[in-house]
């Protein structure tokens, strides 16, 4: 029978078990190479006899996924040492065992990374989805709108650099910035950049009224537009790792949460707010897992939902240690209902999905079983009471300090299926906007108030 890629890590472990027993298989390490191909690396000593046996059992079991120059080596080994304690190392549940795996890639490595612990101020908000047309980016823009009409300062960024939108939504020909996000990351793998190009990134949105802010860096400015048949060049470069002075490479999860904290500034803004590109693209785990940010994870009702989000949360399992507190992370992910019905059982209908969605990931102990109930609109969308006072908790998750939050619902509301704040001003007032967004809002508004958590 041919081994196949998902069949070759369960297959060595069960091996490496059944040789040397669980707890050598638990302690050592497996390193899966750029290829796919196996080895394990033991933290144990391992005689010669042992390791001849054992490394023939391995390259007959696992054909074409067996390394083929040292499958096994002993803690004596060359190298071993090194990858025992190589901080990229990933729990990983093979069905019967939990080992841990070095996994080498060519592309995708940012998901190896663990997500960044939680962020100084100003705060962040990442808004994500596995695909488009869900409604991502125009909550962004109303969101910015409202944080920006009590007075506060927004930075928006767009980090989706081959479907832009964010900069077409909040800004215009007279505010789009001379130089784009594009730029500032081809510009800076090959020199350092300077505080007069970082000005030259950022247009100021019309958005905004007199009260407050809103700052736009777009994926493409006006010399990308001025010379589109420059950009595809420009994207191949965008996403290359650069070298640092000092030799080391920085990933574009490395590039992109420095740009983020050159302005992330109490005193420039009170929020930055990042659209990431649809998709598990290695620029989404720049903005996931490495900016320390509150996460929406922005869905439909839909299995195409539910197909993606379980790849996404799965991994992301395999950064949490059952046997370790829960990490604040979890708390920083939120499931956003984009287009939701007005009919309550629909809404918690998708809620439950996305219970049984984190429990499938082996995300369970962290969950919190929380009223969902939203009131319905008013003739259709007007004086909605947003505060639900008979909320309560049906079932406390284990770890009570942390858990996972339940979906959010913004109601569907056809005005804002082809909307252009630019355009539409009506649209971005109060007292319209709060009858489908105001539940998202008021959990953004949350970092605001005294009590919220501060990360110091």
């Amino acid at each position: 029978m041919t081994t196949r890629f998902d069949d070759s890590l369960p297959i060595l472990a069960d091996l490496v078990a059944d040789e040397l027993g669980a707890n050598v298989l638990e302690s050592g390490v497996v390193l899966r190479d750029t290829s796919g191909r196996l080895a394990f690396f033991s933290a144990s000593h391992l005689n010669d006899a042992t390791i001849r046996r054992l490394s023939n059992r391995l390259s007959k079991a696992l054909g074409v996924y067996a390394r083929p120059d040292r499958i096994i080596a002993g803690s004596e080994d060359f190298g071993v040492a090194d990858m025992l304690t190589d901080n990229s190392i990933l729990r990983v549940d093979t069905g019967k065992f939990h080992v841990r795996l070095l996994d080498r890639r060519l592309v995708g490595a940012d998901w190896l990374r663990a997500p960044a612990a939680f962020a100084p101020p100003p705060p962040r908000f990442v808004f994500a989805s596995l695909k488009g047309g869900v409604g991502r980016t125009t909550a962004l823009s109303v969101a910015a709108a409202d944080i920006a009409s009590q007075g506060r300062r927004v930075l928006a960024i767009d980090l989706d650099m081959e479907a832009p939108g964010l900069g077409a939504m909040l800004l215009d020909a007279g505010t789009l910035p001379e130089f784009g996000l594009i730029d500032a990351l081809v510009e800076g793998n090959l020199s350092p950049l300077d505080d007069e190009f970082l000005t030259d990134i950022v247009g100021p949105s019309g958005l905004s009224d007199r009260r407050g802010r809103i700052d736009v860096i777009p994926a493409f400015g006006q010399r990308s537009m001025a010379h589109p048949g420059d950009v595809l060049a420009k994207i191949s470069r965008a996403y290359a790792e650069h070298v640092r002075s000092d030799g080391t490479l920085a990933t574009i999860l490395d590039q992109v949460r420095a740009l983020v904290d050159r302005f992330s500034d109490p005193a420039r803004y009170d929020a930055i707010f990042v659209d990431t590109r649809a998709g598990l693209h290695e620029t989404t785990a720049s903005a996931i897992l490495g900016l320390g940010a509150e996460v929406f994870l922005f869905a439909l009702d839909e299995p195409q939902t539910f197909c993606g989000y379980s790849a996404l949360l799965a991994h992301l399992a395999r950064f949490v240690d059952p046997n370790q507190p829960t990490p604040e992370w979890l708390d920083r992910l939120t499931m956003v209902q984009g287009k939701a019905p007005i009919d309550p059982e629909k809404r918690d209908a998708f809620s439950e999905k996305c219970r049984t969605l984190f429990a499938k990931a082996g995300l369970e102990p962290h969950l919190a079983r929380v009223s969902t109930t939203v009131p319905l609109p008013a003739d259709p969308f007007a004086n909605v009471p947003w505060k639900d006072d008979d909320a309560f908790d049906e079932d406390l998750s284990l770890d009570e300090s942390r858990e996972i939050r339940d979906p959010i619902a913004i109601l569907d509301d056809e005005r804002y299926r082809l909307f252009e704040p630019t355009r539409q001003h009506d649209l971005l007032s109060k007292g319209v906007y709060r009858s489908s967004f105001g539940l998202f809002l008021d959990r953004i508004n949350e970092v605001f108030l005294p009590e919220s958590k501060d990360p110091n």
